[in-house]
């Protein structure tokens, strides 16, 4: 071959490379899919480049072989992590390499940052044959349009990803706005009665809920509950509760451990007996200030009078846990002019500090007794303080709601 045979070659070469790196960025300007990504670039590697064998790997959570041609399906990974540790050169596949390079040659790194995002495996020696190979004469060339491909391949995942992200965002926000109309802002108030109320979910949206419902001018329905888990899950399953507690309460006069039963059977119904509801539910007459209660696995409510506090803890076991209750027992005490009920979620009285301290009752106690007379709004935002100072800016670790009911 002459001299001028050679060089017309080389310009051969290089204008089929210069013309295939121009169709591949037109192919990612035009935004083509992965597929026809994959398509477009083994055509290139097999049918113009000569290269009958190759595997391409991608990482994303796991190694994925992403492409494949002139191999036989094999279950059986190489070691990408080893081969990894190994540097991220261009490098001979040896006769000791595992079974799973049996063929190939060459092995073509792709990193970003020290991190492994592909892997190209290219086979094509044949001993039959006197001639270069395609993956020596060409190796700059399959790196650089490797290269190409692959971050154009991660750059189409992290948009996908991050197009996802915004959507669940945006799904989460609905979510928290739909829930904030199901948890009540104005809790009735009466010249016997007044309470105030304190809500924090773990995230956007939580399942934990407290309600006061005014049955008649002189009855209440005093509610607080906590679904197990947290996140959407947990707060669809609360809003189908407040929607069913409404509607039974409202359409119903059934005595309160008929109420408890038929809310059980619809979270078991709902839940098929994977999540479970722990539920406070009174039944306050203001003329009075009797109240009926059930605490079905829930915190003891702590109701403050004279003679100090009692633990409201009669009841059953949670809500959803079993087809049908094995037990019911309804508590009644009396809330007497001055008195104060306090009621939460765990997520209250779990919160760790820094030294894995949980929030602790008798400080909780301490509080009550100190604002107590100042209101409801006031014992909430002196609890609110020394939680918060508890908690000493550290994640929530769950919902938390709080009740607090002052009888006049």
């Amino acid at each position: 071959m002459t001299r001028l045979d050679r060089l017309n070659d080389r310009l051969g070469l290089k204008e089929f490379q210069l013309k295939a790196l121009l169709e591949v960025t037109k192919a990612i300007n035009n935004n083509l899919d992965r597929s026809g990504l994959l398509h477009l670039y083994k055509g290139i590697i097999n049918q113009e480049l000569g290269i009958f064998r190759l595997l391409l790997f991608e990482r994303s959570e796991q190694w994925e072989c992403v492409l494949r041609h002139g191999t036989a399906l094999d279950e059986t990974l190489p070691d990408l992590d080893r081969i990894a540790s190994e540097g991220s050169d261009i490098r001979l596949i040896g006769p000791e390499a595992e079974r799973a390079l049996s063929g190939f040659d060459v092995v073509v790194p792709v990193f970003h940052q020290d991190r492994p995002l592909a892997y190209l495996f290219i086979g094509d020696l044949d001993e039959d044959e006197q001639r270069m190979s395609p993956s020596v004469k060409h190796l700059n060339f399959i790196q650089t349009l490797t290269n190409l491909i692959v971050v154009a391949l991660e750059n189409k995942r992290l948009a996908l990803q991050a197009l996802q992200q915004e959507r669940d965002k945006r799904e989460m926000e609905l979510a928290a706005e739909m829930q904030s109309m199901l948890v009540p802002g104005d809790l009735p108030r009466t010249d016997r009665f007044h309470a105030a109320a304190w809500y924090q979910p773990h995230r956007q949206v939580g399942g934990d809920y407290y309600d006061v419902i005014q049955l008649a001018p002189d009855r209440l329905i005093l509610v607080i509950a906590d679904v197990s888990g947290k996140g959407i899950a947990a707060a669809l399953l609360m809003s189908n509760f407040q929607a069913t507690l409404h509607a039974l309460v409202r359409h119903s006069d059934a005595p309160l451990e008929d109420l408890v039963r038929d809310l059980n059977d619809k979270v078991y119904g709902n839940a098929r007996g994977e999540r479970f509801i722990t539920l406070f539910i009174g039944d306050l007459d203001l003329g009075t200030g009797r109240m009926r209660y059930v605490n079905a696995g829930h915190n003891p409510s702590l109701l403050r009078t004279e003679n100090g506090f009692e633990e409201l803890s009669s009841g059953s076991i949670a809500l959803g846990m079993m087809p049908k209750l094995p037990f019911i027992t309804a508590g009644t005490t009396t809330l007497p002019s001055g008195s104060l009920l306090f009621n939460y979620t765990d997520g209250l009285v779990e919160q760790e500090d820094a030294h894995g301290n949980a929030f602790d009752m008798d400080a909780l106690r301490r509080t009550i007794d100190e604002m107590r007379s100042s209101g409801p709004e006031a014992v909430n935002a002196s609890v609110i303080a020394r939680f918060e100072a508890h908690r000493a800016g550290l994640p929530y670790l769950d919902d938390i709601a709080v009740l607090t009911c002052a009888m006049r």
